[in-house]
């Protein structure tokens, strides 16, 4: 596709609906290729160079998403007259599950915060979750060269992220009966999914944050969907049985497409909102239109 003589007003009216796949690769190729350009040029350091560890995550993930569902696995019918490109179940949700979880871990650390000290905060959390997990690691010192000295400066790592946490300002804010709801060093309790609403800590797992970010039935039943494909639960398995080796139809794939470009709309538009550099670009006006109408839309909706 051409990007550069597409005409934006006639890709948003219509490849959504008819040809999302279109419209997802114009979106990541087009769009947050754009954004992300622009965000780059201004140097990170530090914690606050994870946003864009994140989004190139999420930007993988979803390069592959694309690839899967347009059907990269040749079909076992396929001969020298007729390729058939197959569908990988499985793989393609795996992967939206993926998708979904770096969206909302980005949202969570570094969007949803009201100040640069609560984003501070949650991202020394995650990261002492984060090297707590990797101490489980069945590894001992005489395992391979350098295992020791792994061990030792992991072990360092994450007592000075420790003392680092207990040093902000937002960790002094917080009493200290909320803290321990998410926070227990002597437990090696860490909890960085949570909700923060009237000086009040609620701790979430991680099917309550997509529940949370998201706002609505269809990626919350999407993501519990996905989730039974990546552990291959029995309905997972049976649902394999009734399409193996037979042709999916676009109302099969398309649903979970039209999710990904939803997602996608809602990446964009956070890295608009958080940096000053990328608000400057600018964007053709249907394009901005389709995002901020996307992601106000999920943001705002209410069950009836």
């Amino acid at each position: 596709m051409d990007y550069k003589n597409i005409d934006p007003a006639k890709l948003m009216e219509t490849l959504f609906t008819e040809h999302p796949l279109e419209l997802y690769d114009y979106l990541l190729r087009g769009t947050l290729t754009e954004v992300y350009t622009e965000l780059k040029k201004t140097p990170k350091e530090g914690w606050m160079n994870y946003p864009s560890l994140l989004i190139d995550k999420f930007a993988i993930h979803s390069s592959s998403f694309f690839h899967l569902s347009s059907g990269i696995i040749e079909h076992h019918k396929s001969g020298e007259q007729v390729r058939m490109n197959g569908y990988d179940l499985f793989t393609v949700n795996t992967t939206f599950r993926a998708i979904m979880e770096t969206y909302a871990t980005f949202y969570h650390l570094f969007v949803e915060p009201s100040s640069h000290e609560e984003r501070e905060f949650r991202f020394l959390l995650w990261k002492i979750d984060g090297l707590t997990e990797k101490s489980r690691f069945c590894i001992n010192e005489n395992d391979f060269e350098k295992a020791k000295t792994i061990i030792e400066s992991d072990k360092l790592i994450l007592a000075n992220t420790i003392s680092e946490l207990e040093s902000c300002k937002f960790y002094k804010s917080i009493e200290r009966n909320q803290l321990n709801e998410i926070y227990n060093p002597a437990k090696k309790h860490y909890r960085w999914r949570f909700l923060f609403i009237n000086e009040k800590i609620t701790p979430l797992s991680i099917t309550a944050l997509i529940s949370h970010v998201f706002n609505t039935r269809a990626f919350i039943n999407t993501y519990k969907y996905t989730s039974i494909h990546t552990h291959s639960n029995y309905y997972a398995i049976e649902e394999f049985d009734k399409i193996r080796g037979k042709t999916l139809s676009k109302e099969y794939t398309d649903p979970l497409t039209r999710l990904a470009i939803i997602t996608t709309a809602m990446l964009i538009d956070d890295i608009c909102s958080i940096d000053d550099s990328v608000k400057l670009l600018v964007l053709p006006n249907p394009v901005i239109l389709f995002i901020k109408g996307i992601s106000h839309s999920v943001r705002n909706f209410k069950e009836s």
